[in-house]
């Protein structure tokens, strides 16, 4: 029997995008043969609006990786290096590859990203500290006070690059105000994106925002036209809709809890997460390869970290009570057939001791 596919591998938003921006685009279809705005100046003076901060701190690119990619481009020199937290985000090693630029990877403590351990890692050729924050894939995050104490505790010259992906998901009250922190540390930068809570990742949009001084050197490498005109209306139709952020995120708070709980229940490693997965460890390649397979043979596509390095885990989408129902189900069976599986295996060895 066929099943039908639910994609929960990408971290989307399962809800979909707001209804103003379907209504947005459906109006706009007919102006797709004009060219969008040389910059997308409409859409930064939304952002600033929305954040309290002037037009000059924003800078936005065709999705949050293109920013990145700026950012190295920009600011890291040959002989310079970028640091970052193992089991994170792997486009920061893979754009620092890209440009031939060193990435060094500073150890989480119980995946947990740990600002001491990155601190210790500095030397005179680090030029940028990137932190996922949720952190993708684990789902942990750092406190205000540990970004904070990061930003007091290494040089001005230094940039963090605070990737704030997953942050309307966040719950957890100790989440940084990063953007008021902006004030007091000219060299921290933070990073946004509409493809995740806004539902926008198909149109690419996301957006950084910095010290006036940053997004001068940011936009000089960015590319004329680089956001499509009815991406640009997309994004400010997603901004104006906070209900619909307000709903997803509560209904993600909800289903979060039930998968997490359920987990526990099952006895998976696993853990809290403060975005819309989950991150599921394992002591052995094998046993997640077969959970992975369990999974995915039913229809629901989850991410097996094993393509980003990470043998032994699995990140699971947050899906509606329909898929996540699902999911507990199908690991509950799995781990019904993999007890009877041993207890089958232990018995004639049992009769020989005896």
């Amino acid at each position: 029997m066929k099943h039908q596919v639910v994609r929960l591998f990408a971290n989307e938003n399962i809800y979909g995008c707001s209804p103003k921006v379907l209504s947005v685009m459906k109006k706009n279809l007919s102006k797709v043969n004009f060219y969008p705005n040389f910059n997308p100046v409409l859409l930064e003076r939304k952002i600033a609006e929305l954040f309290n901060v002037s037009p000059l701190n924003i800078v936005i690119g065709a999705g949050s990786v293109r920013i990145l990619d700026g950012i190295i481009q920009t600011f890291v020199g040959h002989d310079e290096e970028v640091l970052t937290f193992e089991k994170s985000f792997v486009a920061y090693s893979q754009l620092a590859e890209t440009y031939k630029r060193t990435c060094r990877f500073a150890n989480q403590a119980n995946f947990q990203c740990e600002v001491r351990n990155i601190i210790a890692l500095i030397t005179d050729r680090t030029k940028i500290i990137f932190i996922a924050n949720p952190n993708n894939p684990t789902g942990t995050m750092i406190s205000h006070n540990d970004l904070k104490f990061l930003m007091e505790n290494i040089s001005k010259k230094v940039m963090v690059v605070v990737d704030e992906a997953y942050m309307e998901y966040v719950t957890e009250k100790k989440f940084p105000d990063s953007i008021g922190l902006l004030n007091m540390f000219p060299n921290l930068v933070i990073v946004r994106t509409f493809s995740k809570a806004y539902g926008l990742a198909g149109l690419r949009v996301g957006y950084a925002i910095a010290d006036k001084a940053v997004i001068v050197e940011l936009k000089k490498s960015r590319i004329p036209f680089s956001i499509n005109y009815l991406a640009e209306e997309a994004a400010m139709a997603a901004l104006s809709d906070k209900s619909f952020i307000r709903r997803c995120a509560k209904a993600n708070e909800k289903e979060r809890k039930f998968l997490y709980d359920q987990l526990v229940r099952l006895k998976f490693n696993t853990m809290q997460s403060q975005a819309n997965f989950i991150y599921v460890y394992f002591d052995d390649e094998m046993e997640k390869e077969k959970v992975y397979e369990c999974i995915s043979a039913s229809g629901i596509l989850i991410c097996n970290m094993k393509i980003f390095g990470q043998e032994r885990s699995l990140r699971i989408g947050v899906g509606d009570r329909t898929a996540n129902k699902k999911i507990i189900a199908l690991l509950a069976s799995y781990r019904k057939n993999s007890v009877q599986i041993r207890a089958g295996h232990s018995s004639p060895s049992s009769a020989k001791l005896k």
